[in-house]
């Protein structure tokens, strides 16, 4: 078993905010936005077997239960208890706090027993840090240890798992999970974590948000990430707590996403129906964020739809997806699911269509209007609210993802960032470029539009006037007030929040308030060190040629190779050794296996290290104000953890001197 604990900062809201001045009252919000948060408050347990919208649609004789636990988190926590009285869930939200919270609703309910959990399984739908942070809180609450992270050498197999006859608890995953943990872990987290924040009002008090689209909030706490026991590729029949599911890989938010389906005739009952766990393929009440300002890979809307396409194959009688309230009854969700793919397809499709005829990216969202007959049609539906308190559309709405933000990022993700008018091949840079537009105007005359546009309602376009001083002079406080009064006006009619969110962070920041440039970096979230140590030995590595100083090593004409020994990572895993070589401009990583000879050979000297050792490293190297790992380095060569071969503690401390630390502030993403 590997499990580590970090604490986080979660694209949160930190209770130590300070603010530079006053706060100015936030704008009302959209009442479609606050009648949105009744799908999450208050948070409970929806039961599938008691509820009187939702057990209606239960066949008989089913013998396990089925339980979703909504509104303690961006995410649900779901549990399904079979005839063993056994618990299998399927993920684990964000941190140890919110799964703490969850646990202690189950109990309350009567659904869990006092005592340690009798968890027989721990499934991740995904990724994302809201389906697999909290799992050490049901880990630690557990009878059972989770059995050990599956060898490389066998991941991916399709071939049935009967978890039952396991001692231990099986931790189960798509084959794709760990590289994608791995992307925001040690590749793109950081400036994620800072987008993150503005995109769900991390740096807004409690007061300012709404909800936050597909769930109430993000919280901070602990998070974690235990490695799973086993992975698949495509289909796997699972046997866990005396239920037979089938674990189905489902490509559509993230390239990793996996759907579980408990079919009726394997469980007590008859018929080809049965429950769906949806995970995000379905991703909640809102049209689904195809693209994520926080940023994101592509996600390929027909690869998304075809998904959907799949689900509705199955028979399913009730649905239980990832963010939101259980949807039962086989006419509701398939209404639901029919709606959905086409929106999605339509969005596809129309903006490759405009693609092809020439228009750009920042045409497309005035081409491509929400067809309104796709949101109107879902009002029939019934939710697990009975439709009292809930409104079904809001499937379709814009509370998270939307068609303005998806099709650019389907032009982008067909034919990339070039909208084929070579004077954007080689740019005037922004700041010059607004330097001469001001110069152009003349700053008074450019004041005074700013003023004229906003007193006439025209806020976009009185951002846009601003954004140009405020570029050319970011101490311009008149025309970052004006540009914060845009925003100001731009959020209050909102219905997605994280539109709201960014909108209201950047006034802020603009006004001086809060974020500002000294802010200090998240030392957690996506990137926490509970989350990088538990990657694969490779991916940390690899990850400090994304840091090297090319600038320095360039100029110093550097040629130097470092060799690392590492022990097993855990019982079942074998020692494993690389060499980075720094060239010049690059730091190329080189695999040498177990074999030590080799990894002697090829370097001058190496460093060898356990397990234990390497993490205490993780925990040294994080962004903000705790960063020691040049002190941590020296003393664990002093100490003997680190052993050098065949060099000094010099050849190694200056070694990783080439390399960048992780950054002590918050980028400045709006007030530049």
């Amino acid at each position: 078993m590997f499990v580590l604990r970090s604490l986080v900062i979660l694209l949160l809201v930190a209770p130590s905010l300070s603010f530079a001045q006053q706060l100015p009252s936030p704008p009302p919000a959209n009442p479609q936005l606050v009648q949105h948060k009744n799908w999450f408050v208050p948070a409970q347990v929806w039961d599938v077997q008691k509820n009187p919208v939702l057990s209606k649609f239960r066949p008989p004789n089913l013998n396990y239960s089925a339980y979703s636990a909504v509104g303690y988190s961006l995410a649900n926590t779901i549990a399904i208890i079979g005839p063993t009285k056994e618990i299998v869930i399927i993920d684990t939200l964000e941190n140890v706090q919110t799964v703490n919270d969850a646990i202690a609703a189950y109990r309350a309910a009567n659904i869990f027993p006092a005592g340690p959990l009798p968890i027989r399984a721990i499934i991740y739908t995904h990724n994302h840090i809201d389906h697999i942070g909290g799992v050490q809180a049901y880990i630690s609450a557990a009878q059972m240890k989770p059995c050990l992270p599956e060898r490389q050498d066998n991941a991916g197999s399709d071939d049935a798992l009967d978890a039952d006859a396991l001692d231990c608890i099986s931790i189960i995953g798509q084959e794709n999970i760990v590289s994608g943990v791995n992307t925001t872990a040690t590749i793109s987290g950081t400036i994620i974590n800072a987008r993150s924040a503005y995109m769900y009002g991390g740096f807004l008090p409690a007061s300012w948000r709404v909800t936050n689209g597909i769930g109430l909030s993000v919280s901070e706490g602990t998070s974690d990430f235990v490695t799973p026991s086993r992975t698949f590729s495509q289909k796997m029949q699972l046997t866990a707590a005396g239920v037979n599911m089938d674990v189905v890989y489902a490509p559509s938010e993230t390239n990793d996403e996996l759907v579980v389906f408990i079919p009726d005739a394997k469980n007590g009952g008859s018929g080809a129906g049965g429950l769906l766990q949806s995970a995000e393929v379905l991703q909640g009440p809102s049209f689904p964020n195809l693209y994520s300002l926080r940023g994101t890979a592509y996600r390929n809307p027909a690869v998304w739809y075809q998904s959907v396409d799949m689900l509705r194959k199955y028979d399913t009688w009730c649905m239980l997806p990832s963010h939101g309230t259980p949807l039962c009854g086989q006419d509701n969700v398939q209404k639901l699911m029919l709606h959905f793919r086409d929106a999605v397809q339509y969005t596809h499709d129309q903006a490759v269509r405009w693609m092809n005829q020439g228009y750009t990216m920042e045409e497309l969202p005035g081409l491509i209007p929400m067809p309104q007959y796709l949101i109107d049609e879902l009002s029939t539906i019934q939710t697990a609210k009975g439709n009292t308190v809930t409104d079904p559309r809001d499937y379709l709405r814009f509370f998270y993802g939307s068609v303005p933000q998806a099709v650019r990022e389907l032009y982008f993700g067909n034919v990339g960032w070039f909208q084929a008018d070579p004077v954007a091949l080689a740019p005037t840079p922004p700041k010059e470029y607004a330097a001469r537009m001001v110069a152009l105007i003349g700053l008074d005359k450019l004041h005074s539009m700013t003023d004229l546009a906003l007193v006439n309602g025209e806020y976009q376009w009185a951002a846009e006037l601003a954004s140009l001083a405020v570029t050319a002079n970011p101490n311009d406080q008149a025309a970052r007030d004006q540009k914060a009064a845009a925003f100001m006006k731009l959020a209050e009619p909102q219905t997605n929040p994280n539109w709201r969110n960014w909108y209201l962070t950047g006034a802020n920041a603009l006004k001086n308030i809060f974020p500002t440039p000294q802010t200090p970096a998240f030392a957690g979230g996506l990137t926490a060190p509970g989350i990088v140590a538990a990657m694969p030995y490779d991916d940390w590595v690899g990850y400090w040629p994304l840091r090297l100083k090319a600038e320095t090593t360039i100029q110093g004409n550097v040629n130097r190779m470092m060799g690392i020994s590492f022990g097993p990572s855990a019982a079942n895993q074998s020692p494993e050794g690389y060499v980075m070589h720094v060239r010049r401009s690059v730091a190329e990583v080189i695999s040498t296996g177990a074999d030590r000879a080799e990894l002697a050979k090829i370097s001058p000297f190496f460093i060898e290290m356990s397990k234990a050792t390497q993490t205490k490293l993780v925990y040294a190297d994080v962004a903000g104000k705790d960063y020691n790992f040049p002190t941590v380095l020296s003393q664990l060569i002093d100490s003997g953890e680190i052993k050098v071969n065949g060099g000094t503690k010099t050849d190694v401390t200056s070694f990783f001197a080439m390399f960048e630390r992780p950054p002590a502030t918050q980028p400045v993403l709006v007030a530049r």
